[in-house]
């Protein structure tokens, strides 16, 4: 298998997982966006061994993404026959991405094959760490920084991230029974998991979460530190990934009694704007 046709199965997995990652992917020039469609392919591996299946099935297909990542590591990963392991075995010298990361991302992975209930917010920001703050550290090895504090900050805005994620996708993990909004925050406002599952818009459930908007909206604050300590010609897309998610944020800030029962998303004709933004910041500054 040629190393081209790797990178683009790689890429047909990026596009057709309708990622909002995806359009800030294009603004990149073309190593760094193949790099970032290798990532991607695998981390939707992970995705969708947890999302996609259950019990030890779910348990078997991430052992599975968790040998690819093996796979790719080793000597002879340009000898494997699967695509992903070739592009991304390619993508970890290349930009000389370190292990932690990938192992983080899997941990986080892990948690999410049991029933999750979180008791606090700093187990909540562990998980967010896992598998969020990794991508964010994932990422700016492929676009390139400088300063110490950029992994740092690169965690934060995965944290953000994650947290927008968990406030938008209320309705549909309690489905999954995965609960990540922490006890501890529901017992002090007063409001029930039965009252969430139950979708009563009630004055504790807005207490319970501004409480969740006012952590993210701080994560969101450190996360746009690290956009001048990141290379110029990947700056763009680290720009519109966070409009995209900041965009989101701000629907829900404005009615946060809808994630109990819709999941709020940007129209693609929206993301297109966003992407023109990021480009006219370009042209202009």
């Amino acid at each position: 298998m040629e190393l081209s046709h790797a990178y683009k199965v790689c890429h047909q997995i990026t596009k057709q997982g309708g990622s909002s990652f995806y359009y800030g992917m294009m603004l990149l020039p073309q190593p760094k966006r193949l790099a970032m469609h290798a990532i991607y392919a695998w981390s939707r591996i992970c995705d969708d061994a947890v999302d996609e299946f259950s019990g030890d099935l779910a348990m078997k297909r991430l052992e599975e993404a968790e040998a690819l990542l093996r796979r790719a590591t080793q000597p002879s990963y340009l000898e494997d026959d699967h695509p992903v392991v070739q592009a991304l075995g390619d993508t970890i010298r290349r930009f000389h991405i370190p292990i932690d990361p990938f192992e983080d991302l899997l941990r986080g992975m892990h948690m999410d094959l049991k029933p999750v209930r979180f008791t606090t917010f700093a187990e909540l920001k562990q998980y967010c760490e896992y598998v969020a703050g990794s991508v964010g550290r994932l990422c700016i090895h492929v676009f390139g920084f400088t300063g110490a504090e950029a992994p740092y900050l690169a965690n934060q805005m995965g944290i953000a991230l994650q947290l927008t994620n968990v406030m938008r996708d209320l309705k549909e993990d309690m489905e999954r029974n995965r609960i990540y909004i922490p006890s501890q925050d529901m017992e002090e406002v007063g409001c029930t998991l039965d009252d969430l599952r139950k979708g009563h818009r009630t004055p504790p459930f807005l207490q319970l979460m501004q409480r969740q908007l006012e952590r993210a909206r701080e994560h969101y604050r450190q996360a746009v530190q690290l956009f001048p300590l990141i290379q110029s010609d990947s700056r763009r897309c680290l720009k519109m990934i966070y409009a995209v998610y900041f965009e989101l944020f701000k629907a829900i800030e404005a009615h946060p009694e809808s994630v109990l029962t819709e999941r709020i998303s940007l129209s693609k004709s929206k993301k297109i704007h966003l992407i023109w933004d990021a480009l006219w910041q370009k042209q202009i500054g």
